[in-house]
């Protein structure tokens, strides 16, 4: 259950990590009695009854605000039609790549012809990268392309995807590892509350973490596939 949060209200108990919350507001402490441990500023719900929490607070007026509030509120891609071929010319040392998320990083490389040049369909989102320097992000116009903010380029590339990508997860001793895949940064930032990086992607160690995770990616039209 995700709680009943006024757009710019400030929350009186935030969820920071799954299950544990800051109290922001002193006046709801009787209410947590009996479901959870609470030290100071921090309350770890231990109950079973989340949901039945949740809705007490806001029957109480409380403002509540959940990962699975930040999840519902993260910007979704917009599906978008690329236009006709422009032929680019770009130098040997600029590397040219497109989302893709059967590639290592998710971005797979561009093949230029001997001259230098290729052909890519207007609208379409190109990552740019020089040599091992960082990359920047590029959309394909008439005259040529027009630098995008990576988040806004990102969030496109989501938008310009074929069919719908299947990611899958693999299951540890520790819990299920999610593959690394490009995300703007409001994803990176919620899906850091509830997963750790791992050398491999990113580790979540439980049931609630695992179903959070796909909600994570599934508002990037991405599915998650058999778990292996």
């Amino acid at each position: 259950m995700t709680s009943r949060r006024r757009p710019g209200a400030p929350a009186d108990f935030e969820e920071i990590r799954p299950n544990l919350f800051l109290i922001h507001n002193p006046a709801l402490g009787p209410v947590l009695r009996g479901e959870g441990e609470r030290e100071g500023f921090h309350f770890h719900l231990t109950s079973w009854r989340r949901a039945g929490l949740l809705g007490r607070l806001a029957s109480r007026g409380f403002v509540t605000l959940t990962i699975p509030d930040r999840i519902a509120a993260l910007p979704a891609p917009l599906s978008t039609q690329l236009g006709p071929p422009r032929r680019l010319t770009t130098s040997a040392k600029r590397q040219l790549s497109v989302l893709d998320l059967t590639a290592p990083n998710g971005w797979r490389n561009l093949l230029t012809s001997p001259d230098g040049t290729l052909e890519l369909p207007e609208g379409q989102i190109v990552r740019r990268r020089h040599g091992r320097g960082p990359a920047d992000y590029l959309r394909i116009v008439a005259t040529g392309w027009q630098t995008l903010p990576a988040d806004e380029a990102i969030l496109a590339a989501y938008g310009q995807l074929p069919e719908p990508p299947a990611l899958r997860l693999v299951p540890t001793a520790e819990g299920w590892i999610m593959p690394e895949i490009p995300l703007p940064a409001a994803y990176r930032n919620v899906l850091g509350m509830i997963a750790q990086p791992h050398s491999a992607g990113w580790l979540l160690a439980g049931e609630l973490e695992r179903e959070w995770g796909e909600m994570i990616v599934a508002t990037l039209g991405v599915n998650v596939g058999a778990v292996l």
